[in-house]
C-alpha cells in the first residue's frame, strides 16, 4: 500500500501524520504531495520560534523514512519555501509538474536557520557553492535549469502515477548523504576547494552586514562543521546552530521591524476605508518621476505635471524604460502634461518641487484652485512644516505631508505628516494612497524636519563634526558600514548634494531643536565646500573626489581644512548611533512620534537603519538604560550639549 499524504496548512497535524505512516509496515512507500496552501506566514514563523515538538517530530521522522528504507516522494506543482522545502528535500525523490517551479528559503531576512537537516542534503543535491547561496542569500533554484544536476528529478504532468510507479522498483533506496563516507565525498569542508567556497561566503556576508549580524556566523560554522561528520553529527549541528540562530538578539530585532512592526503598519493602511485611483503628481524631477512609476507600477493612473520640457522628457524616458519590463497597459495610463488645470479630476495631487518654501506654496495656491473640493492635496517636502505649507491651499484640512524616499519605486517607506488642522478623513485618504502605492506607512506629527529628515540631519551633522575634528571620512563611513549602515554618512551627504544639505539645515537652524541648535557649526562646515565648487557626487568633487563614475576618492584638500587628529573607532561609532538615539528621544518629547515603535520602523525603512539593530530605540533598550547612560553622559561631557537628553 502507498500513502498520499498531502502537504497541509497544519505542520503539527502533518507531522503526527507522517510518522504514523512511517512506522505502519502496511505502507511501502509514502508520497507527498504538494499543491495546495501551506502553514500561512505567521503560523510558520511561530513554529520556526516556539514550535520544539513539532520541528523535532518533523526532523526525527523525516530520518527515520531516510533510513528504514521506506520510499519517500514529493509530488510538486507549486513553487516551495520555507517548511515545505526542507520536507520536500528529505524525499528519496522529487516530482514537478512544470520546469518554472522553484525552491528557496525566505526566513534568513529574519535570521531563521533552517531547522529539518537542509545544509547537509541541499549540498548533496546542487553542491556546496549553491547551497550556501540559497540558504545564505536567498537564491531561488529550479528544476528548469541546472541546479538540480545531482538529483534523481523528474518533471511531469502525471505525478502520482510516476512516484507510485517509481516506488514499486525502488523498493530500498538510500540518499546519497548515506552511501558515502563523508570525508572522501567532494562535499568534505576541509579540501582547499570547498574552504574556498566557505571563505568566499564569509567575505560576501559580511559586505551585507557585520559580525553582530549573528545568523550568517552561525549557519556557515554549521556548513563547515557538519560536512566534515557524518549526516547523524551534521544533523546536530545545524538543530543547535538553528536554535541559536532564533534566540540571538539580531535576529529578535528583525522580527520585531520586518515581521510585527511592518506588519501592523500595512494592516493600518489596509483599514482605510478610501481608495485612491487618479494620481495627480506636481514636478517631474527624482521624486515626482519616482512617486508617477510608483503608481503606475501599482495599477493607478497618473496626471504629471511638468513645465520645463526638457525635465518631462527626461522623465518620460526614465518612465517609459523601467515600465518596459511591466505590464504593455502601463504606460497607457500615464499622462504627461505642462498644464496644471489638468489635474482638476484628481483624487490626490502630491506637490514634488523644488525645496523652497516660496516655489512651493505658489503651486500649491495654483493647484488649490484647481482641484474639486473632495481632492486632497499634499506635500513631498522634506523639511519645510506642513502647517505653514497648508496656509497655500483653500482648506489646510485636507493638506497632508508625504514624504517619500528615493528611489521611490524601490523604497518602502511613506512617511505621512499631520498638519495641526489635518483631518482623520485626509489621514485616511494618505493612508489609503499607501496601501495602493504599496507603501509602508508610518504617521507622525508636524515639526521642523518631522522624524525621518531631523534624525537622519543630526547623523549627517555628527559625520560633519568628526570630520572637522580631524578624521578621515574614510575612516567615518567605514565605521557607519561596520556598525551595518548600509553606506556612509559622508558618502550619502555627497550623494545628497551638499547644496540641498545646506538648505535643509538652513531651515532647520530657524527652529534649533535638538541637534539643530548646532546647525551654524555644520553650516560653516559645509559652506567651506561649497564655496570651493565641491557640491557632492554629481559635480565631481565633494567630501571626496570622483575621477570617474564609479570611483571615489579621498580628496586631498581636506587636511588642509581639518588637520589630522583620528578618534577611536568605538568613539566614532557611538557617535554616529547614539546621536540617532537622543534625537529620536527629542521627536518623543516634542509629540512628533507617538510611541517608539514608529521611529524603529521608519529609521530601518526610511534610512537604512542595520535592521539587526531594531532602530534608535530598540538599539537604547538592547544596550541597556544604564549602559547607554553611561556612555551618552561621556559623549556629552566631550562633545557638548547634542548628547543631552530633553
Amino acid at each position: 500500500m502507498i500513502e498520499l499524504i498531502p502537504f497541509p496548512a497544519d505542520s503539527a497535524y502533518f507531522a503526527t501524520e507522517l510518522k504514523s505512516a512511517a512506522e505502519d509496515p502496511k505502507i511501502e512507500g509514502i508520497i507527498i504531495e504538494f499543491s495546495g496552501n501551506g502553514p500561512a506566514f505567521d503560523q510558520e514563523l511561530e513554529l520556526l520560534r516556539r514550535g520544539d515538538d513539532v520541528i523535532d517530530l518533523l526532523r526525527d521522522t523525516l530520518r527515520s523514512l531516510e533510513t528504514q528504507p521506506k520510499p519517500s516522494l514529493a509530488v510538486i506543482h507549486q513553487s516551495l519555501g520555507g517548511l515545505a522545502f526542507e520536507v520536500a528535500l528529505a524525499c528519496h525523490k522529487r516530482i514537478v509538474s512544470n520546469p518554472d517551479i522553484t525552491f528557496q528559503w525566505p526566513w534568513f531576512d529574519l535570521g531563521l536557520l533552517p531547522a529539518l537537516g537542509t545544509g547537509l542534503r541541499l549540498s548533496h543535491i546542487v553542491g556546496i557553492e549553491k547551497a550556501v547561496q540559497v540558504l545564505l542569500f536567498g537564491t531561488r533554484i529550479s528544476h528548469g535549469e541546472t541546479d538540480f544536476k545531482h538529483d534523481p528529478t523528474e518533471i511531469s504532468n502525471n505525478g502520482r502515477e510516476t512516484a507510485e510507479h517509481w516506488i514499486k522498483h525502488h523498493p530500498k533506496p538510500v540518499q546519497p548523504w548515506d552511501e558515502t563516507d563523508i570525508t572522501r565525498s567532494p562535499l568534505f569542508s576541509q579540501t582547499l576547494a570547498n574552504r574556498d567556497i566557505l571563505q568566499r561566503a564569509y567575505l560576501q556576508l559580511r559586505k551585507r552586514t557585520p559580525s553582530d549580524d549573528g545568523a550568517g556566523s552561525l549557519l556557515l560554522q554549521a556548513f563547515h562543521d557538519g560536512l566534515e561528520r557524518s549526516f547523524v553529527g551534521s544533523l546536530r549541528i545545524e538543530k543547535a546552530a538553528y536554535q541559536k540562530a532564533r534566540g540571538l538578539v539580531s535576529t529578535q530585532n528583525r522580527i520585531y521591524v520586518q515581521h510585527e512592526l511592518r506588519r501592523r503598519a500595512i494592516e493600518r493602511a489596509a483599514s482605510a476605508p478610501d481608495s485612491v485611483e487618479l494620481i495627480g503628481v506636481l514636478g517631474a524631477g527624482l521624486m515626482g518621476t519616482g512617486i508617477a512609476l510608483s503608481a503606475l507600477m501599482a495599477g493607478r493612473k497618473v496626471i504629471l505635471v511638468e513645465i520645463d520640457t526638457e525635465a518631462a522628457k527626461r522623465s518620460s524616458a526614465r518612465i517609459e524604460k523601467i515600465l518596459s519590463r511591466h505590464p504593455a497597459d502601463s504606460l497607457s495610463r500615464l499622462q504627461v502634461t505642462q498644464q496644471l488645470g489638468d489635474l482638476s479630476h484628481c483624487d490626490f495631487v502630491i506637490e514634488a518641487v523644488f525645496e523652497r518654501f516660496d516655489v512651493k506654496t505658489d503651486l500649491l495656491k495654483k493647484v488649490g484652485s484647481i482641484v474639486s473640493k473632495e481632492a486632497i492635496i499634499a506635500s513631498n517636502t522634506t523639511t519645510f512644516p506642513i502647517s505653514e505649507l497648508a496656509t497655500a491651499v483653500p482648506d489646510p484640512r485636507q493638506f497632508i505631508g508625504t514624504h517619500f524616499f528615493a528611489p521611490v519605486e524601490q523604497m518602502e517607506l511613506l512617511e505621512i505628516i499631520l498638519g495641526r488642522q489635518t483631518t482623520d478623513a485626509t489621514l485616511n485618504k494618505a493612508l489609503a494612497l499607501a496601501q495602493a502605492l504599496r507603501k509602508t506607512p508610518v504617521v507622525v506629527r508636524d515639526g521642523p524636519g518631522f522624524y525621518t529628515s531631523r534624525v537622519v540631519m543630526a547623523y549627517v551633522q555628527e559625520a560633519l563634526f568628526l570630520l572637522e575634528e580631524g578624521n578621515s571620512p574614510t575612516l567615518i563611513d567605514q565605521c557607519a558600514r561596520n556598525a551595518g549602515m548600509i553606506i556612509g554618512p559622508l558618502a550619502m551627504a555627497d550623494l545628497t548634494s551638499l547644496e540641498l544639505l545646506a538648505d535643509i539645515f538652513r531651515n532647520l537652524s530657524k527652529h534649533g531643536r535638538g541637534a539643530a541648535a548646532d546647525s551654524e557649526r555644520t553650516l560653516e562646515i559645509l559652506s567651506r565646500f561649497l564655496s570651493s565648487g565641491r557640491k557632492g557626487r554629481k559635480s565631481g568633487a565633494g567630501i571626496y573626489d570622483y575621477p570617474a563614475p564609479g570611483e571615489r576618492h579621498e580628496w586631498q584638500g581636506l587636511t588642509d581644512w581639518f588637520s589630522r587628529s583620528a578618534q577611536s573607532d568605538p568613539e566614532i561609532t557611538n557617535r554616529l548611533f547614539y546621536i540617532q538615539t537622543v534625537e529620536t528621544l527629542h521627536t518623543l518629547k516634542e509629540g512628533i512620534i507617538a510611541e517608539p515603535e514608529t521611529a524603529d520602523l521608519a529609521s530601518v525603512l526610511g534610512w537604512r537603519y542595520p535592521v539587526f539593530r531594531g532602530g534608535p530605540m530598540q538599539y537604547l533598550k538592547n544596550t541597556g538604560k544604564e549602559r547607554f547612560e553611561a556612555t551618552r553622559q561621556g559623549l556629552g561631557k566631550n562633545f557638548g550639549r547634542r548628547f543631552a537628553l530633553p
